[in-house]
């Protein structure tokens, strides 16, 4: 009792102390290193019925984001920057302890086990919480959506994955595949999607919103093709080799890559009955998204790195020790390694790296789903053919009825 009175002082320790750290630096300067200051403007704009969109460098968010975004941007300064950074930590505090229960089946305990989670998931993430990046959001969002897809609570994990639209385009993928895991979310979904699209005709004149719509398909264009930049994607690792994509390569790339993961969550949907469907399903979500859609950077990996801690703690709560030593080197390189690099070769160096190096570890990763498919794949044929033997069983030595 003493012990876990221990571990759950350290989990409270690890989740209040960014909580409060945000509280200093936003007092200290609000909007200092923060990307809030676009959706401010854009707001603004939003209130004023004027144009938001202005190219890949500013607002890259649906519609329905402004009026989500303006109850903070309402608040106090001070205020709102606070409460909507505290949205991103309660968010995945909340969604990873939730998660964490269906992972403890053995004496590990619950809250060690949300410790390592926690400690491999929140650092990665607290640069874009302290920027107020709705990546971090998103990522609450997909992590609270995963606790209620193992509970079955579809519509609640509708209302979540919608929300992660809200927050960025880019949860258009983990909707897909959770609609490819999770086949009675497929109406939800689509009415929470066209809910979404739907809901900002309610808030603003039907001419402004077309309006809206139309530059937010030419400005997701500009952001898929950026001039003269670089990402943390599927590009980051090719240019180290001098390959780029781009183009209908590229578009080939991304829609075979997505059909091949669909094609996977389709697999194992029918061969995991455990909490490792949803784990497949938020990491192969989260991998799409850090490799194949546009304009992620070094912070965006807050989206990945829940799914690193929660596959930690699965096989730290199965004694699988090599499998947890695994994905705390992919989150420890993920945080520290392109750091440690700067310190050495400069500024320059590390940013490039960064963008090598996270993609790099996504790809170990998705190669470690890979192989728990075929892992469950393996346990599925042994579990048949036992049952097979079993029933066959009671026919071994008999003789038939003679006449």
């Amino acid at each position: 009792m003493k012990n876990e009175k221990h571990w759950r002082i350290a989990a409270w320790a690890i989740w209040l102390l960014p909580a409060a750290l945000v509280v200093a630096i936003v007092v200290t300067a609000p909007l200092s290193r923060s990307v809030t200051e676009i959706y401010h403007g854009a707001v603004t704009h939003w209130w004023s019925l004027q144009p938001v969109y202005s190219g890949s460098v500013g607002f890259n968010y649906l519609p329905l984001f402004l009026p989500a975004f303006g109850l903070f941007a309402w608040l106090p300064l001070e205020l709102g920057e606070i409460l909507w950074r505290w949205a991103a930590l309660a968010g995945l505090g909340v969604g990873l302890w939730r998660c964490t229960g269906p992972i403890t089946t053995t004496s590990t305990g619950r809250y060690p086990l949300f410790v390592l989670v926690s400690l491999l998931s929140l650092p990665i993430g607290l640069s874009a919480i302290r920027n107020g990046q709705s990546s971090a959001q998103l990522a609450a969002c997909l992590v609270l959506a995963a606790a209620c897809l193992q509970q079955r609570r579809w519509s609640a994990a509708t209302v979540w994955l919608c929300l992660a639209l809200v927050c960025k385009p880019l949860a258009i993928p983990a909707i897909g595949l959770a609609v490819m895991a999770f086949p009675r979310l497929w109406w939800r979904a689509l009415l929470g999607v066209l809910v979404v699209l739907l809901a900002p005709y309610l808030l603003a004149p039907s001419a402004y919103v077309h309006a809206l719509y139309a530059a937010f398909a030419t400005n997701l264009m500009d952001c898929f093709h950026p001039p003269d930049r670089t990402f943390a994607d599927v590009n980051g690792v090719l240019m180290a080799f001098n390959v780029q994509l781009a183009g209908a390569p590229s578009l080939i790339v991304r829609v075979a890559s997505g059909v091949a993961m669909a094609l996977a969550i389709w697999f194992t949907a029918r061969l995991a009955g455990d909490f490792r469907r949803v784990l497949l399903w938020l990491g192969f979500s989260t991998s799409y998204i850090m490799l194949f859609t546009p304009m992620n950077e070094a912070n965006s990996y807050v989206m990945l790195a829940p799914a690193l801690g929660l596959w930690a703690g699965w096989f730290l709560d199965r004694g699988e020790t090599r499998m947890v030593h695994t994905f705390v080197l992919l989150s420890v390189s993920i945080l520290l390694l392109a750091d440690v690099i700067g310190l050495v070769l400069g500024k320059g160096v590390r940013n490039e790296f960064d963008k090598f190096w996270s993609p790099l570890m996504t790809f170990v990763f998705l190669a470690i789903l890979v192989a728990q498919i075929r892992q469950m794949a393996a346990e599925a044929g042994q579990a048949l053919r036992r049952s097979r033997a079993l029933t066959a069983a009671p026919a071994i030595g008999t003789r038939p009825d003679q006449p």
